[in-house]
This record gives C-alpha cells, sequence and structure tokens, in this order.
C-alpha cells in the first residue's frame, strides 16, 4: 500500500497540472473541474493495471473502450467524423493523463529525474511570476507541492534515521501536511499582475531605446515603415516589396473578435497618379461619429435586435518592437481614456494619434463593434437603411457616453459628438472622399460592360470588388510607367494593361472606380491580422495591409476587400422576432402551402423514439458481449492452465476450492482447529460424504503423502457435491460464487516440496 501512495504522491499532481496548462489547448468544456475527474479517472485505471495481480483488471479499461466505441457507433455514418472532431478533447485530456502516470512512475524511482523536475518547476515559477501574466493558483499550488515533494525526499535521503528507517514510508505520513500547506498556498489572495520589476524594466527600456536610436541613425528614421506592405505615412507604390516578419504588435482578444480583424492606422483621400496624401488634417472626432453613425443607424432600423447587426467586442494590443505616432484601431472602435491610458491623444482626419510617440511596450484596450456585413441580412439593411433622426442620435450618444477627446485642459464628456457635429462630419466627407474623378474612354466602356444591370451603388461595389479579386497578386509587379501621371493615367494602365499588383494597387482601384460612380471612399492603410479565433496573435510586419473603406449614406464607413486571396466570409446567424414580424423575420410561406402531413409527424416521432432505444442498446449490447467473451476466455485460460497441473497439484487446488465453498456456506476453520477437528465439526450437518478430502489434505500437509489420480477424483466429486449444496443456499447468485471458485488460484503455480504447501 505504501509503494501505491507513494507513487500517487508524484502521479496525482503532476497529472492535475499538465492538465490545468493544457486546458485552454484541448478545446473541451471550460469547467476545469471536468476535465481534471477524467484525468484522475485515467490515473486510476492506470494504478489498477499496475498493482493488482489479477486479469480482471483488464476488465476496466476495456469495458471503457468498448462503451466508447459504442457511443460512436450509434451515430449516424455521416455524424461520426464531425462527432470525433468536436469531442477529440477527450482523447487529449486521457493521453496527458497517461503520459503523466508514466513521467510520475519515472520521478518516483530514479532520484536525478525528481531533481531536474524540481529545478524545471522552480525556473517556471520565477519566470512566470516576474515576467509573464501569472499563472492559474491552482496550478503554482501544484507545482509547489511537487517542488517541496522533492525537496523533503532529498532532506529524507541525507538524514541518518534510526528505527524505522523506510524513505517512502516516511514521504507517505508527511504528504497531508504538505498537502495542507499547498491547500493554504491555493487559499491567500494573490496579486492580478507580476511583480513588474520597474527598475530592471526601466533599465532595459532606457539601452533598448539607445540601440534603436542608433540604429534609426544609420539606417534612417523611416525603417518602420518603408519598403514592407501597406503601411506609411504617405504611400506610393513600389518596384517590389520587402518580405519582412518583423514583430510589430500582440493582439489579444475572445473569441468573439473573429477570424480577420483590420487595424486602421493611417486615412488617406488623395491620389495624384502616383501616390496617396492626407490632405484632411480636421482635428475632429470623426471615428466617434462614425462609430455612432452605425449604431443610430442599426437602432433605428431594427432596435430589437441590434446583435444581428453588431457585436461589440473586447481588443488588447501591446506594441512590440515598433515605434510610431499612430494608434492602430479597428473600424467602429469605441474610444475611451479609460481604455487607451494615460497617452495623450487627439484625432486628425480620421486619424487617432499620440501627443508622444509610442513605443516598445505600448499597451491598450478599446472596444469596437464587429459587422455582420457578409449576412444577407446586413445587406438588406444597407439598402433600406435611412439616415438617423436626431432624437435617435441623442439617445444612442448618451448610452456611449465615450470619452475619448483630448486637450491640453483634460477630457470632455461627449465634446464634438453632437447632432449638428454630425452634420458637419457628411460635409466633410463629401469634400474629401469625394473629389471629381474622371475615366478614360476606354474604362468608361470596360465599366459599362462590368455594371450593365446593376440596380444599386452597393451592386456596383461587390462587381468592382469581384472583377479585383480576379486580377493577380504579385509582390513584384514592376514600376508604374512614367507616363503613369494622374488617377485617369493609372486606371487605364492597371485596368487594361498590368492587371497585376499588390494590395496598394488593388486598394487604390477601388477607390477611384467607386469614386466616379459618385461614391465617397477612401484608402487606409494598417494591419490585415488573420486571428482565427486564437487568443492571442503577433503581428508582424508582413501581415501590414493597405484596403478601401466606402461611405454608405446614413450607415457609415464599411471596409471592402478587392485583394486576392484576402477576402474573407462570415456571418453570425440572425435572431427572429417570435412573431415572425419586422425586420428581423424570416421570409414567409405563401399563403397556398399544404397542411403538415400529420403520419409523417407520427413516422419522425417513431424514428425518434427508435434513435433513443439505439441510443441504450448499442453500448450495452456491446458492453454485454465484451463481458461474456472476456469471461469465457478467462474461464478457457483457466481450464488449460488446471489441466497442465500434475494430479498432486490438481488434488491441493481442489481442497483449497472446497474450503472455500464451506466458509460461503458458513463454516470457518476456528483458530487452531486441526483438519480431523474441523471435519468433524462441520460432518454434524454435512454429509462426509463429500469430506474426505480433508482426510487426504491432513496426510499431504502433515505427513508428506502425495495424492495420486484416485484421490484426485475423489476430491473434485466431492466439489461438485458441496457446490450443489451451496446452490440451495445462494439461489440466482450462485453462478457468480462458482464463477469465483472456479478461477481460484488461476495462474499460481503450485510446489509441492518435501510435503509443504507452497504458493
Amino acid at each position: 500500500m505504501i509503494a501505491i501512495l507513494y507513487d500517487l504522491l508524484y502521479v496525482i499532481p503532476l497529472s492535475l497540472l499538465a492538465v490545468a496548462a493544457g486546458a485552454p489547448y484541448f478545446g473541451g468544456p471550460e469547467n476545469v473541474i471536468f476535465l481534471h475527474a477524467i484525468a484522475m479517472a485515467v490515473v486510476g485505471v492506470c494504478m489498477v493495471l499496475k498493482h493488482w495481480k489479477n486479469r480482471m483488471k483488464f476488465l476496466i479499461p476495456g469495458t471503457i473502450l468498448v462503451l466508447c466505441t459504442g457511443v460512436i457507433l450509434m451515430k449516424e455514418p455521416e455524424e461520426r467524423a464531425e462527432f470525433l472532431w468536436q469531442n477529440q478533447w477527450i482523447l487529449w485530456v486521457v493521453l496527458t493523463a497517461i503520459g503523466c502516470f508514466f513521467a510520475g512512475l519515472l520521478v518516483a524511482k530514479v532520484r536525478m529525474a525528481r531533481r531536474i523536475m524540481a529545478v524545471g518547476i522552480l525556473v517556471f515559477l520565477i519566470l512566470f511570476m516576474t515576467l509573464w501574466t501569472l499563472p492559474d493558483k491552482a496550478a503554482v499550488a501544484l507545482a509547489l507541492l511537487l517542488f517541496i515533494l522533492v525537496v523533503v525526499d532529498e532532506i529524507q535521503h541525507y538524514w541518518d534515521k534510526s528505527g524505522y528507517t523506510d524513505a517512502k514510508g516516511h514521504m507517505v505520513s508527511v504528504a497531508p501536511f504538505l498537502l495542507a500547506l499547498c491547500i493554504v498556498v491555493y487559499l491567500l489572495p494573490a496579486p492580478d499582475h507580476p511583480y513588474d520589476w520597474n527598475f530592471v524594466v526601466r533599465l532595459w527600456e532606457r539601452a533598448s531605446s539607445y540601440v534603436k536610436l542608433t540604429s534609426r541613425w544609420f539606417h534612417g528614421a523611416d525603417e518602420d515603415y518603408e519598403g514592407v506592405i501597406g503601411f506609411s505615412d504617405e504611400h506610393h507604390f513600389w518596384i517590389g516589396l520587402k518580405k519582412k516578419d518583423q514583430e510589430m504588435m500582440t493582439l489579444s482578444g475572445g473569441t468573439n473578435v473573429g477570424q480577420v480583424v483590420y487595424l486602421s492606422g493611417k486615412v488617406l483621400d488623395t491620389f495624384d497618379g502616383r501616390q496617396w496624401t492626407a490632405q484632411n488634417e480636421t482635428v475632429a472626432r470623426d471615428r466617434m461619429l462614425d462609430t455612432l453613425e452605425t449604431v443610430s443607424a442599426v437602432t433605428q432600423y431594427d432596435p430589437d435586435y441590434v446583435r444581428n447587426y453588431l457585436w461589440r467586442v473586447e481588443l488588447k494590443i501591446r506594441y512590440e518592437e515598433f515605434n510610431t505616432k499612430y494608434f492602430f484601431t479597428p473600424l467602429k472602435s469605441i474610444l475611451g481614456r479609460e481604455k487607451l491610458g494615460e497617452a495623450g491623444f487627439y484625432q486628425q482626419g480620421g486619424d487617432l494619434l499620440a501627443t508622444n510617440k509610442l513605443g516598445y511596450g505600448t499597451e491598450y484596450t478599446l472596444s469596437f463593434l464587429r459587422l455582420n456585413q457578409q449576412h444577407v441580412g446586413f445587406q438588406t439593411f444597407l439598402q433600406e437603411a435611412q439616415a438617423p433622426t436626431k432624437e435617435t442620435w441623442e439617445m444612442v450618444r448618451e448610452k456611449y457616453e465615450p470619452l475619448d477627446f483630448f486637450k491640453e485642459d483634460g477630457y470632455v464628456k461627449n465634446e464634438g459628438t453632437s447632432y449638428e457635429d454630425y452634420q458637419d462630419y457628411i460635409e466633410r466627407i463629401q469634400k474629401y472622399y469625394l473629389p471629381e474623378t474622371h475615366v478614360s474612354e476606354q474604362v468608361q466602356e470596360y465599366l459599362d460592360q462590368l455594371f450593365d444591370g446593376a440596380k444599386s451603388d452597393l451592386e456596383k461595389l461587390s462587381r468592382i470588388e469581384n472583377l479585383l479579386s480576379s486580377y493577380q497578386y504579385s509582390t513584384h509587379p514592376g514600376e508604374l510607367p512614367s507616363d503613369v501621371q494622374t488617377p485617369e493615367d493609372f486606371l487605364d494602365y492597371f485596368l487594361l494593361e498590368s492587371q497585376t499588383g499588390y494590395c496598394s494597387h488593388f486598394a487604390t482601384a477601388f477607390v477611384l472606380l467607386a469614386r466616379s460612380q459618385g461614391i465617397p471612399a477612401r484608402y487606409v492603410q494598417g494591419f490585415y491580422v488573420p486571428k482565427q479565433d486564437q487568443e492571442a496573435v503577433i503581428v508582424t510586419s508582413s501581415m501590414a495591409h493597405a484596403w478601401p473603406e466606402v461611405y454608405i449614406k446614413g450607415v457609415g464607413w464599411l471596409p471592402y476587400e478587392p485583394t486576392p486571396g484576402k477576402k474573407y466570409s462570415f456571418a453570425w446567424a440572425f435572431k427572429v422576432k417570435s412573431d415572425g414580424s419586422g425586420p428581423s423575420a424570416p421570409m414567409s410561406h405563401d399563403e397556398g402551402e399544404e397542411e403538415i402531413d400529420q403520419d409523417l409527424l407520427l413516422q419522425e416521432e417513431k424514428e425518434t423514439v427508435h434513435i433513443k432505444w439505439r441510443v441504450i442498446l448499442i453500448p450495452a449490447g456491446l458492453v454485454l458481449a465484451f463481458l461474456v467473451a472476456f469471461l469465457l476466455i478467462d474461464l478457457a485460460l483457466v481450464k488449460a492452465w488446471y489441466r497442465k497441473l500434475s494430479d498432486a497439484e490438481k488434488f491441493q487446488v481442489t481442497c483449497k476450492k472446497s474450503l472455500k465453498v464451506l466458509s460461503l456456506m458458513g463454516w470457518e476453520m476456528e483458530q487452531g482447529e486441526t483438519l480431523e477437528e474441523f471435519a468433524r465439526r462441520v460432518g454434524k450437518k454435512v454429509p462426509k460424504s463429500m469430506l474426505g478430502f480433508l482426510e487426504q489434505y491432513e496426510f499431504l500437509l502433515y505427513a508428506g503423502k502425495l495424492p495420486g489420480n484416485r484421490e484426485r477424483a475423489a476430491a473434485e466429486k466431492e466439489l461438485e457435491g458441496l457446490l450443489d449444496r451451496l446452490k440451495t443456499i445462494k439461489g440466482k447468485w450462485f453462478f457468480w460464487y462458482r464463477y469465483q471458485i472456479f478461477r481460484m488460484e488461476a495462474g499460481k503455480k503450485q510446489m509441492l516440496v518435501n510435503g509443504s504447501d507452497k504458493t
């Protein structure tokens, strides 16, 4: 028992710690206790397999495997793959627990393995609690328990002891006290953040800043931007792009952030044919006005189901090897001082700028409204939405109460977001983002064919996006010809000749084509971050990107993606009103639709009942079949073992079985009682013809007289008689008792040495 408990001292904490660390990656339920329960069940099965010296131990894992197989088989063939994929986390937990079981046995057996584990735990605890995010308190307590176990074991090893010197026994005896200590550690309050080591951080940042300043002195002030896809203060086209993977930012957020996040940095409005610049330098809250306009439009259109169109998401951004004056934020952000921290900021021409340059370690959080733009219901909303009324605007504005405007004398609530400010904002859009844009006759003919049959501006935008997406993407498209000097020249060259480029070419062409159709559009630079529902993503310089945004009257700015290979499609389901009315209602059926076939409903109900029975019968049937097969194989092995014994060994086994039967009937040998005395006492109730084996057994044990074939056969006949009497006593449970008696001593070799019985 001591050996089992000693193994568990290392196996259980290791398993719990590994499952706690792997829980975010298993993809299982959020309740970690459930994962720990599965891991402990697996550890229990492994301990049974290791320490129980009986073939019956294989019934436990075998039954579990057969039961799981039955659960899988009860699924329809087309559902099995999805079912296995959704529940693969169970396999990962099981494999983790099995791996930790063997690791725990290794640690328990090999002293050097224990020492290596203790050093590793100490190093990672120090790193986590000083440099990285704090681990879970339970994980810290488990790691501390393992570390203390190794320390105590080392003390035991070098401690000269007298009396009871079993080291494993000592470890098991002190384990409850160590466990209590770790429980106290778990219950003690912990800080929300790691120790900041401010003086070390300051030294590191100062040294890092000097290194970067020196590097910029030799390599130029614009090294963070120039030659990297998409982002710069003023954009012109490059012959080729430098693909870098410098770590710029870390973006983290929940699973609702979506598959891709567009981080907007610089908005450009003027294109001269060769490069983009920004003429709009108005210091106003244009980003917040855009967010309020979209929310007001949705609220006015479908006030009960705003989440069908917009989903509020939290996002955290940290700058790494990046120095810039820009805050990078998604479209429809809700900005506030409590989000962006103490860094001063202001809005200029649609950009969010810092009053002081931002660099390594800058962190800020924000909320933004994710658009359900690919949903057909959202497209209907875009076609039917009306400009927000003043009443709706003021209601939404009061609800959000953003604090995002920086002034020298502080932050002013809601300044610059009145309905009148909104009207001025619309005028700025027309002025800066819808300049007069001409196209050549050849491009106009090209567009006439493209827009043939288009019924709305939205359909035109969709056709432009699809057209450009069909062109060829290249990071080395070559230099723009020298005769390209105007926007008109650019469209002629790109649409009619080249049809090749990178994101800047496609975004530029989209903006110019949209403006040529009287639709306000702008060129945006930032980062295209494929998040794929990950908790955190490293944003590298290779993710820098340019894309167009289009202003939909009364709704706000919407992003489009004309760059080949970049567009993604995702939409969440619309919720509908229970009465089936309003914009969120599903499409109704025709009034002449046939009535529902009641016989069909009855048939479906029967099929449902049949499926429920199958859910029970398939796993239960497989488990029963496995148990029967296992027991039959076990009996066959016992019979094969028995046949190989000598007559004397068979006689010995039979005598022990007969004594077990007498015990089940209520006849136990008393202390100091001989077999002859036991036979006289039992013979008063049991026929003596069934007790002859006792005399022969006594001759074997005390006189060393080996029985022969005749004595063995007589003993077997007497055993059958005793079993018949047991059957009348135990009734329906007799077969279970018979099975237990039948397999007594199975797998053990009987040794008769000098008349002695040794097993």
